[in-house]
């Protein structure tokens, strides 16, 4: 049979056009594998091409089959960790909105000391994942719940002499205490204590946390809600003794032409202590007339304007001209 030129051009030609179609839709494959860390076969009977990706997320852990309101869980963390993997449309998805959850079955358990597993649910079926944790020991104890007032405490070595703290009070005064009961019965008070710096002379307010102690004063583990108060301590100025030193002045004569001492060096008056604290020294006046040998004066010394008395009320003062 003859074969016409024309005929085998045609053959030819299409030889060709089919060798390079192939090695297109190579390279083409190739360049798809290449992106590609999964296929996935599409409605239409097609494979297609999606990239994966992996996020980790901490999300708040959920315990189920217990009664918060009987039973107190411990060992539970706020959060746990999850690294979720597959397409990166649905890791984003999972990671923004968060429509899934981690959480324990406690339904079938009883008080005492459990390891549980955590368990995930409501994430999509095409992305796996693993937790930072696989199983919690966990510890299930009876809620009890107990109300006390609250007792305002504070260091009263603190308080200068001769004033006076009125009545203490506290923002707070009654709290609930919760926790195991076992604890719980423990608690003999609560108590809002303040360590005040020496010699307090003024009133003061400090916030401080309160605490729950048996009856030897050690605290308990327990939750006290409110946690905080403000206590206040009104000091006011009473009535006390204060040292105060002797200072001399003198009168007909120049002080620095003697030598001016007395038998005591400071006084001891006793008075309301605003009226004390306003005194630095105490005058005693020395008359130098007529002063030209060593000499001795007994010299009456007034109380204070607003003090009670003065001790001693009279000194002998020695007076010695300089040569």
């Amino acid at each position: 049979m003859k074969i016409s030129w024309e005929k085998l051009f045609y053959i030819l030609g299409s030889l060709l056009m089919a060798i390079l179609l192939s090695v297109y839709t190579t390279g083409r494959s190739d360049t798809y594998s290449t992106k590609s860390t999964s296929t996935t076969t599409s409605r239409t009977g097609l494979p297609s091409f999606t990239s994966s990706e992996t996020a980790k997320i901490s999300v708040p852990v959920q315990i189920n089959g217990a009664d918060s309101n009987k039973y107190l869980i411990e060992g539970v963390p706020n959060t746990v960790d999850i690294s979720i993997t597959g397409s990166a449309a649905l890791v984003a998805a999972a990671k923004n909105t968060k429509n899934f959850s981690v959480y324990i079955d406690l339904s079938s358990l009883s008080e005492g000391t459990h390891t549980v597993p955590l368990k995930v649910q409501g994430l999509n079926r095409s992305l796996t994942y693993s937790l930072s944790k696989k199983n919690l020991n966990i510890a299930i104890y009876k809620r009890s719940v107990a109300y006390y007032t609250v007792h305002p405490e504070y260091n009263e070595s603190a308080i200068a002499s001769g004033y006076n703290v009125g009545t203490v009070t506290s923002s707070v005064t009654n709290v609930e205490v919760m926790g195991r009961a076992s604890l719980v019965n423990q608690v003999d008070r609560v108590v809002a204590t303040v360590q005040l710096g020496r010699d307090t002379t003024s009133t003061t307010s400090h916030t401080v946390e309160l605490k729950a102690l048996d009856s030897d004063g050690n605290t308990v583990d327990v939750t006290i809600s409110p946690e905080v108060t403000t206590v206040r301590i009104p000091v006011t100025a009473g009535t006390g003794d204060k040292t105060i030193p002797i200072k001399f002045t003198t009168k007909n004569g120049t002080a620095s032409d003697f030598d001016i001492t007395a038998d005591v060096n400071e006084f001891t008056v006793h008075g309301k202590m605003n009226v004390l604290n306003k005194l630095s020294a105490i005058n005693v006046t020395v008359d130098l007339k007529d002063v030209t040998s060593t000499s001795q004066q007994t010299v009456q010394v007034d109380t204070p304007d607003g003090a009670d008395s003065i001790t001693p009320n009279t000194i002998n003062v020695t007076i010695t001209p300089k040569e």
